[in-house]
């Protein structure tokens, strides 16, 4: 059965539209009443439209942004959301606060958040780890008009936990190479969900979403094999040179090759990238800096550091943040660490230490990337 937000995200969509216009077959009328009781619409003779209001803008970017990252916007208009919000970000470390404890809704909405890495889970009994600060809550708290501070808790030290870790060895076809494809694209803006990856690359199924969003996670799935195939070798400038060819096939005319022109990070002048005279060189350090990382534990260590520094000399024309996510996979891989998955409730605290970052914190996006590799693990 349809919900109102359903029916208000066909509103928006088809406005001005009659009530036949929608694409419901079960009556909607009721819901078309309450939201014109709610003043989140209007009827002008028998045609509805939007009202524009803070309450209707921030509903409105809660359903974007869900449908353009595969989440479901109802979750996040629960009549409990708000008070788990509220208790999450009270009670740092606990995931499972005494207030929210004994409501089967709760417990469901508190799952769905765990899955999709809104929460990040670091111990099981009791149910321990981080709520981190995001968007979409930020939106809720908006929707209903509550101020609230919200912050992500520090990081716990898990590099212990890492090592312990258990790892098999990855079929190209597991789901969590989906999700991390899916993941890696839509940080660049793909809005492919994973079940559209998995019929993409298995059954050659196409979604109806852009052109460019189907061919980076094609790109993408074409990098992972050359990885796989790849695995045990050192990581060169000529295997990175080609990562980024792949990821970046049909993309761009110089997809494999390294800058001639100096480039910038859109929207954040504090995040410096190298010279094209220099490149050259750092990249030569930087792959010498690799084969340095030789064994499990200087991994875990340095895993921060693999990632940053190759996003900070941003040694090609375009792809170098889908180029870097693969060579730390590959990092990872070689060591029997499982896959980096970045899922869309992560999203905001991984580009707030990466592209977004006002200062470098190897250390601190260390840190992360390890409650990320332990979440995955302790759910699934």
């Amino acid at each position: 059965m349809p919900t109102k937000y359903d029916v208000f995200a066909e509103v928006i969509e088809k406005a001005p539209c009659k009530a036949k216009d929608l694409k419901f077959k079960t009556p909607i009328y009721a819901h078309l009443r309450t939201l014109v009781r709610d003043n989140w619409i209007k009827q002008e003779t028998d045609k509805y439209l939007p009202i524009k209001s803070d309450e209707t803008t921030a509903a409105f970017n809660i359903i974007k942004y869900c449908l353009k990252n595969g989440l479901d916007y109802n979750k996040f208009f629960s009549k409990n959301i708000l008070s788990i919000i509220k208790e999450l970000f009270s009670n740092p470390h606990n995931l499972r606060p005494e207030n929210l404890k004994g409501n089967k809704e709760n417990v469901e909405l508190l799952q769905y958040l765990e899955q999709n890495q809104f929460m990040l889970v670091s111990k099981k009994k009791p149910r321990k780890g981080l709520a981190l600060k995001h968007e979409l809550f930020q939106n809720i708290l908006d929707l209903h008009k509550e101020k609230l501070k919200m912050s992500t808790s520090n990081y716990l030290e898990l590099k212990e936990e890492i090592l312990l870790l258990p790892f098999d060895e990855i079929n190209p076809f597991d789901n969590k190479v989906f999700s991390f494809l899916s993941g890696s694209a839509a940080l660049e803006g793909s809005t492919v969900t994973v079940g559209e990856t998995k019929e993409i690359i298995m059954n050659d199924i196409y979604p109806d979403k852009p052109k460019k969003d189907v061919q980076m996670v094609k790109n993408l799935n074409e990098a992972m094999h050359y990885i796989l195939d790849n695995l045990e070798e050192e990581i060169t400038e000529e295997h990175i040179k080609e990562l980024n060819r792949l990821v970046m096939f049909s993309m761009h005319r110089n997809a494999g090759k390294y800058k001639k022109s100096q480039n910038k990070i859109q929207g954040n002048p504090d995040f410096k990238t190298a010279h094209p005279s220099k490149v050259s060189e750092l990249m030569r350090r930087y792959c010498e800096k690799l084969k340095e990382v030789d064994n499990k534990l200087r991994c875990v260590e340095e895993i921060g550091y693999v990632h940053n520094e190759l996003q900070h000399i941003h040694p090609f024309a375009d792809g170098n943040s889908r180029t870097t996510r693969m060579v730390l996979n590959w990092m990872l891989l070689k060591h029997k660490i499982p896959l980096l998955v970045i899922k869309m409730g992560c999203f905001d605290e991984y580009m707030n230490l990466t592209k977004l970052s006002n200062k470098r914190e190897d250390k601190k996006l260390g840190r992360l990337f390890n409650h990320i590799l332990l979440h995955e693990n302790l759910i699934n």
